[in-house]
């Protein structure tokens, strides 16, 4: 049964433990918000905004849990594609197969970008060939560089391609999108989106033996990654921060950082991650692993 605006406020609300009045405070009165959880009236646009932020969940997450049995193609797709883990090729064939499929029936911008870099990322991982991802990856920057303004899902897109271009090009890049990021900054999202953004260009730079200004990011990133409890990229952050300092001979603190990486991956149980790390470190640590782990969010993080 498709849930209505109520409906799913109600169900948040509840899920985090708050009162009715707690959510109502400072916006409305309770009886009003009683209304809406019974969908006998609905929210102003401010008020909405307001009641999501009260409860801590940003609006494509609320849009996700009003829509999520009733989503359409192009919803799936898109969420399909920023819930992916881009190291995994086999979910990238998979996925770039259906928005082949979906392409052939209708043009869609968005899609068609999504499609360049899955093309991209798949490309990357089965070849390491990077001029021949960077192909379809400047297909992608060619469109959105035309545009003087980027919305937030114009910046994930962004973050999911940046590691193929060059590091300058790569940090110019990230730069602009941090800019664009700025009016945003009272969003979680955009903060979060912020964290990925710069722990994909610190480990760039790290491929570039620029370590000064790849731990100038992390050093950035960490304590926002402690505020918003995002305990995968504060592992990596810390075992990137672990290579820095081994790469520049402070070798006991770079064991004590990648301890702590380990320790939050083994405490939250996850192997894929802890696999890809090993890889990482292996690579960087000279142990002749090739490949980078790459850093997205989901549309409900």
């Amino acid at each position: 049964m498709k849930k209505d605006f109520g409906d799913v406020f109600k169900e948040i609300r509840i899920d985090r433990g708050y009162s009715q009045q707690y959510v109502a405070e400072g916006i409305m009165g309770q009886s009003a918000y009683s209304k809406i959880e019974r969908n006998e009236i609905e929210p102003t646009f401010r008020k909405w905004l307001a009641i999501l932020e009260k409860l801590n969940v940003s609006v494509d997450e609320f849009r996700y849990i009003l829509n999520k049995e009733s989503l359409t193609t192009k919803e799936k797709l898109i969420n399909e594609f920023f819930s992916l883990n881009y190291n995994h090729p086999d979910d990238l064939n998979l996925l770039r197969d259906e928005i082949a499929t979906y392409l052939k029936e209708v043009e869609d911008y968005l899609l068609r970008n999504l499609y360049y870099a899955c093309e991209s990322l798949i490309i990357l991982n089965a070849t390491q060939n990077v001029e021949e991802a960077q192909f379809f990856a400047k297909k992608i920057w060619e469109r959105l560089d035309k545009f003087d303004k980027w919305y937030l899902l114009d910046i994930r897109l962004i973050n999911t391609i940046l590691f193929i271009f060059p590091i300058d090009v790569a940090v110019n890049i990230g730069e602009r999108a941090t800019k664009q990021l700025i009016p945003y900054h009272k969003l979680k999202e955009a903060e979060v989106l912020l964290i990925n953004i710069d722990v994909n260009l610190a480990v760039l730079l790290i491929d570039d033996k620029k370590y000064p200004e790849a731990l100038s990011y992390l050093e950035k990133v960490i304590p926002l990654c402690k505020k918003y409890q995002k305990y995968n990229q504060l592992a990596i952050s810390y075992a990137r921060k672990g290579i820095i300092l081994q790469k520049t001979g402070k070798i006991d603190e770079s064991s004590e950082y990648i301890e702590k990486a380990y320790a939050i991956l083994n405490a939250i149980e996850d192997t894929k991650l802890i696999d890809d790390l090993e890889k990482e470190l292996s690579y960087y640590l000279d142990m002749g692993y090739k490949g980078p782990l790459q850093l997205e969010i989901s549309p409900q993080e």
